[in-house]
């Protein structure tokens, strides 16, 4: 058996630059994921890489289907239905956004380059 396996890094230990919320989806040192607590700028905390998890998207007239992949808008710091550049793959819809809280269940994808690094 290999000896140089660590764990299995559904969670790490991040130190976020900015405050964080637990359950919250966030962009924290490169990982795309949820915080389990709640953290001040500097503080380590840990973070969620996968699971199914309630999050909100602001639908804005379009509600995506079961299945849409929905990608994390870097410019704006949120979960956006459409890729712009640099956009990362985060999470795909596993219930229905309702139409006007945009809540539903997202499943977190694996991390990956951003929309525009996996084009070329």
């Amino acid at each position: 058996m290999a000896k140089n396996f660590k764990y299995s890094g559904r969670r790490l230990t991040l130190a976020p630059a900015a405050a964080v919320a637990a359950g919250v989806l966030c962009r924290v040192t490169g990982f795309t994921g949820i915080p389990l607590n709640n953290r001040v700028p500097g503080e380590s905390v840990s973070f969620a890489l996968e699971g199914v998890w309630g999050m909100t998207v602001a639908v804005q007239g379009v509600v995506p289907a079961i299945g849409t992949i929905l990608y994390w808008d870097v410019a704006n710091a949120t979960l956006s239905i459409g890729a712009g550049a640099n956009d990362y793959p985060a999470v795909k819809a596993v219930t229905t956004p309702d139409g006007t809280t945009g809540a539903f269940s997202g499943l977190l994808l694996p991390q990956g380059e951003p929309f525009t690094a996996e084009q070329s």
